[in-house]
């Protein structure tokens, strides 16, 4: 694509070189529907300098660079409503049938279904079928390698909780010494 539009920029440049080499050296009075009596001024740079072929060049690089970043830009923003949602994305006709004294029309608008009577007399809801809309299922993405075998791998039993552990056998110690000094004392165990 690139290639196509280099190629066409360069022929249009080639065009434009050779329409300047076989203009004439000066305009006759009155070539463009002006007056006999005014002066012809020359716009651009003089004929064969390098200062207009400079200028032509820039010219072109500027409409092309506006056709190429800035034409996409001001499409998409003029696509756009004021709440930045796409003018065709909200609201669509999926079905038309004609029936007698009228249309009806299936209607998606943003995430309801409706069904529409036109007549020539105006449009009037017939139904909200929203709840007959099938919920789209998440698509599922196939499983890697890793998660495959993660998934045929049997778990493990958890790692032991060391803390845990430790205040467990602290507290057997402890219980165990209260018996024995009741024990000493006389008391009761």
């Amino acid at each position: 694509m690139r290639a196509y539009t280099v190629a066409f920029l360069l022929v249009i440049f080639g065009v434009c070189a050779w329409a300047q080499s076989n203009a004439p050296a000066a305009l006759e009075p009155g070539a463009f529907g002006t007056r006999t009596g005014a002066p012809i001024q020359q716009i651009a740079a003089r004929e064969g300098s390098a200062f207009g072929w400079a200028q032509l060049g820039i010219a072109l690089l500027i409409v092309a660079a506006g056709l190429r970043w800035g034409l996409p830009k001001l499409l998409r923003w003029a696509g756009k409503t004021g709440d930045g949602s796409p003018i065709d994305g909200q609201i669509r006709i999926i079905e038309t049938r004609s029936a007698v004294g009228g249309t009806l029309m299936l209607v998606k608008a943003r995430d309801k279904l409706l069904l529409i009577g036109a007549t020539a007399q105006g449009m009037h809801l017939l139904a909200d079928l929203t709840d007959t809309l099938p919920r789209p299922e998440p698509a599922q993405q196939p499983a890697s390698e890793f998660e495959r075998i993660l998934r045929q791998v049997q778990p493990t039993t958890s790692p032991t909780d060391l803390q845990a552990e430790t205040a467990a056998q602290v507290q057997t110690r402890l219980q165990q010494a209260r018996a024995r000094l009741q024990s000493l004392i006389g008391g009761k165990a």
